[in-house]
């Protein structure tokens, strides 16, 4: 018989709790337990004596079953996480398929940090070019070249650009959303949220029925880095519209970029949030987002725009002053806690790597938000019929079982190699972890106090 040790893939998470407890993960059997600290420092060591382990039985058998203890060597455990990846990712690209509409790349903003500032390279009226009626009809008919079973389309396309909803794009969306109503769809929407008024009759739970909108702070903050390139400032004009959506039945979800120098306007624009009794809509949501500088960009943000960067622990810690909104990890967390069951595991990191795909006005079609309108990125067309490229293979064979970094990691089926965009710069077969085990740990602690709080 195969000696007893501890898996490879055994995480071992201290909860600084009073009862000093561990959160044990698991890296492919997705098993989470919360075990007294003396079994969690044991399980901590990098390779504890478990032949020696003074374990009572009874737990030493579950340790088993749920794969923290094992007799399979890592090598043999890796080839098995390999398998599960293959296997997940297989599943998770004959499952259901997401889409963009990219109503046009031109924006009314100019936010220094944004990365589709690499259009711009492509010389002036690029960027002005709108999907036309033709180039809808073609877009809603490559819908089902992509996937001929429309039991397995999400009926929620997202309007993307750009800026999807501004005054020029109003010959065109409300054909869209018509068009799409009439096939069975409805529409969501990433905007700065600017001209929105003129939209108005759009918005409604059958129609545009949510809406991404990003504030970087209250309205000084605000005003200095995501501005009207003719108009200038443009906070208390997005908070207007964003109380009309509101009224009209429309989901908003408000995201702030943050970093070191705007975390307390950020602080101020919750309280607002608060006094104008968005808080209290059900409709209304809000999250921060850690801003980074994304290798897309044509310069470094940093030398265009006064940014000072948090670290991934101080912005897990901003991101837990807003008890209402846990990260998207903690989340996956808290529903396997809540409910007893395995954490999902994930060999991709998002969509773009699954279901995900984006057609454009120049009838090319990516399939990640941040790679639009860089041409080595184009997966396909649908100029006259649906054809793919070598980067469609790229995108969407890329899984953890097929990145050699990841291979051999006991984190890769928890994070899913990480964001392409952030690598896609250096090549496809790299990871891009992020301080992964760090950001576990914060989301892991987050997840079990809301849990013990339930």
């Amino acid at each position: 018989m195969n000696t007893l040790k501890k898996s490879y893939y055994t995480i071992a998470i201290p909860l600084k709790n009073p009862a000093e407890e561990y959160m044990l993960i698991h890296g492919y059997t997705g098993a989470i337990n919360i075990v007294p600290k003396a079994i969690g420092i044991v399980l901590s060591k990098e390779e504890p004596d478990i032949l020696h382990w003074n374990c009572p039985t009874e737990i030493l058998e579950q340790l088993i079953q749920r794969g923290f203890i094992t007799t399979k060597t890592s090598n043999e455990e890796m080839n098995f996480a390999n398998k599960i990846a293959n296997a997940i990712h297989l599943y998770q690209k004959q499952s259901y398929k997401k889409f963009y509409f990219l109503v046009n790349y031109n924006c009314n903003f100019r936010c220094p940090y944004c990365y589709e500032n690499l259009i711009s390279n492509k010389g002036k009226g690029w960027s002005h070019q709108i999907m036309t009626k033709e180039t809808v009809n073609a877009a809603f008919d490559c819908l089902l070249e992509i996937e001929p079973n429309k039991d397995k389309h999400n009926k929620e396309i997202v309007l993307y650009g750009g800026e999807p909803l501004m005054e020029d794009n109003l010959a065109i969306v409300p054909y869209i959303v018509e068009k799409g109503n009439s096939l069975g769809y409805n529409f969501s929407a990433i905007t700065n949220g600017y001209d929105l008024n003129f939209f108005a009759d759009l918005l409604g739970t059958e129609q545009i029925k949510k809406i991404q909108v990003t504030l970087d702070g209250d309205s000084t903050y605000h005003n200095k880095r995501r501005f009207h390139y003719k108009k200038g400032a443009s906070f208390d004009k997005i908070i207007d519209n964003i109380q009309l959506a509101l009224d009209k039945g429309v989901r908003v979800l408000i995201r702030s970029n943050v970093d070191n120098l705007n975390a307390d306007s950020v602080r101020q624009l919750v309280e607002k949030f608060k006094a104008l009794k968005f808080k209290d809509n059900p409709l209304f949501s809000f999250y921060p987002a850690m801003l980074k500088n994304n290798p897309n960009n044509i310069l470094d943000i940093t030398k265009v725009m006064n940014i000072n960067f948090m670290g991934v622990d101080k912005f897990e810690d901003f991101n837990d002053e807003f008890k209402n909104n846990t990260g998207a990890y903690s989340d996956l967390i808290l529903y396997a806690l809540k409910n007893k069951k395995p954490l999902q595991l994930r060999p991709t990191f998002c969509g773009a790597q699954m279901g995900l795909y984006i057609l454009d006005p120049y009838r090319n079609i990516y399939c990640c938000l941040e790679s639009v309108g860089i041409p080595k990125h184009i997966i396909g067309n649908y100029r006259n019929q649906l054809q793919w490229n070598e980067m469609y293979t790229y995108w969407k064979m890329r899984n953890t079982a097929t990145i050699p970094a990841c291979q051999k990691c006991k984190y890769a089926l928890l994070c899913g190699g990480g964001c392409v965009a952030k690598i896609m710069h250096i090549g496809m077969n790299e990871p891009y972890c992020n301080s992964f085990p760090a950001i576990l740990q914060a989301n892991a602690r987050r997840a079990y106090y809301q849990y013990m709080s339930i």
